[in-house]
């Protein structure tokens, strides 16, 4: 991944609560996104690795960065060309949120 790139990621879990600068956003945080097709779409851009996910998170509106330690169980699967897919509850929202695997 590019410095650029890196940076990119890191402040994206800066502002999304995810830690501080110096955390490594790959093991804090999970990208998730409000519908599957979102969550098809951002890995269809590209590879579907969670960095190359982080930075492309920005041309994605309806996906972000979740801290992994308010993802809970799954309430809802799926499976899509024979990769499975899971909505997972997300504390203190009121929806789940699709996310990558």
């Amino acid at each position: 991944m590019s410095r650029s790139a890196q940076y990119l990621a890191t402040l994206l879990l800066v502002l999304a609560g995810g830690g501080t600068a110096d955390s490594a956003p790959d093991s804090q945080s999970v990208v998730a996104c409000e519908t599957l097709v979102g969550l098809r779409v951002l890995m269809g851009d590209g590879a579907p690795d969670h960095a190359s996910a982080i930075s492309r998170l920005p041309s994605h509106p309806a996906c972000r960065l979740v801290s992994r330690d308010r993802v809970g169980v799954a309430e809802h699967r799926a499976m899509v060309g024979g990769a499975p897919f899971e909505c997972l509850v997300i504390r203190d929202e009121t929806r789940c949120a699709w996310v990558l695997p």
